[in-house]
């Protein structure tokens, strides 16, 4: 039996929990800019783009809630209706998704140099704008209730095309280790990243779709469904500024590596290992199987000299 607590009271519970991880993000995204300024423009952009689309996400629903239990709170007939506010909400929600799930499929396909692996993610993403379109022409949530199929279908192409796409990473991280122990090391610290990133959301949207068909008469869907912009926005963020981190682990990688040997040389490969990290994530260079052995390359340089007795004399 549906009552407030399980209906509006889910919309008041996704602006607080909502609230909570907007601050997370705005946190991550001023940590990001001041860690990592030579990062590309492009990727600064994008940064700056999700967090403005979070920043109007959560202000529309704000305002949508604070319009059904303050403003009209003595008005029943507002229930029965979708704000436009609540829509707008959901296009944001929607355009963060894609935004950050395309920047993923880029990162497949730079890793698998093209691989058709990438056109089956791509149609798990197009659930975004298809679900945006339909939400523009609800007004009641009578007609919400009619979304319903479609709505399980988006929440199980979200997870699916996040499953897939970390899925996607790990095997191809995983076809660049080398026989190395530390650069392995390295690759699976960055598999750990890959994985984790894709948990949160994945598992909001499965909740989502449990929650349409358990609870139907309820917003107990709505308050999973709600809450996956943030995430999303929240796993790049923690996805960028845990660079440095691997840097560090790629830094020691290489000092053990090189640390039994007495009189070194300069090696200009030296640098190459904390370099792979970007490389993998959001670097310019390709990628290779090369490439992840030449990192831990460790090159000795050694003179030799003669001398005949007669120089000797």
């Amino acid at each position: 039996m549906a009552s407030m607590n399980t209906t509006f009271g889910m919309l008041f519970d996704a602006v607080v929990v909502g609230a909570a991880l907007y601050g997370a993000g705005c946190l991550q995204g001023y940590i990001y800019y001041r860690k990592y300024p030579e990062d590309p423009w492009y990727l600064k952009a994008l940064v700056g783009f999700v967090l403005v689309c979070d920043t109007f996400q959560v202000g529309m629903l704000t305002a949508c809630v604070y319009q059904y239990l303050v403003l009209d709170f003595a008005n029943p007939d507002i229930l029965g209706d979708v704000l436009n506010t609540l829509i707008i909400e959901i296009i944001f929600s929607n355009v963060i998704a894609l935004a950050i799930q395309m920047l993923y499929c880029w990162r497949v396909w730079r890793l698998s140099k093209g691989s058709y692996l990438l056109v089956s993610i791509l149609l798990g993403v197009v659930h975004n704008p298809v679900y945006s379109a339909a939400a523009l022409k609800l007004t009641t949530w009578v007609e919400l209730a009619r979304l319903k199929n479609l709505s399980m279908s988006c929440n199980i192409l979200a997870a699916a095309s996040d499953i897939f796409i970390s899925a996607a990473m790990v095997f191809y991280l995983q076809r660049l280790k080398s026989g190395y122990k530390k650069t392995n090391h390295l690759i699976n610290r960055l598999i750990i990243f890959t994985f984790n990133a894709g948990i949160p959301v994945s598992i909001c949207a499965l909740w989502a779709c449990i929650s349409i068909n358990v609870w139907p008469d309820t917003f107990i869907y709505m308050f999973f469904f709600l809450l996956q912009g943030r995430l999303y926005t929240n796993s790049l963020l923690v996805m960028l500024n845990s660079r440095k981190y691997a840097r560090r682990g790629a830094r020691r990688a290489e000092t053990d590596a090189t640390s039994y040997v007495m009189n070194s040389y300069h090696d200009p490969t030296r640098t190459r290992n904390s370099g792979l990290v970007d490389d993998l994530e959001f670097g310019n260079a390709k990628i290779s199987q090369d490439d992840a052995s030449a990192a831990i390359a460790i090159r000795i340089d050694t003179t030799k000299h003669t001398q005949s007795d007669r120089q000797s004399s």
